[in-house]
């Protein structure tokens, strides 16, 4: 089986926010050299920046950053 099979989720951007941070607080322990990170937590990293660019992307224009 191929690991380079694709999913699509849809969750609303309050729990985004909330996997976002779970991931976040579980990849910080580890260095930001790529030499010596596991390729799981680069995986992670990029997932992360993603949720970011979704979550931006989808805040109304006159957001207000707290309680996202």
């Amino acid at each position: 089986m191929s690991c380079n099979i694709d999913i699509d989720l849809k969750v609303n951007i309050h729990t985004a926010a909330a996997v976002r941070q779970l991931l976040f607080t579980e990849q910080k322990i580890y260095t930001n050299d790529p030499k010596c990170t596991p390729d799981r937590i680069i995986r992670i990293r990029e997932f992360i920046n993603h949720i970011d660019e979704q979550i931006e992307a989808n805040l109304p224009e006159d957001h207000d950053h707290e309680g996202v």
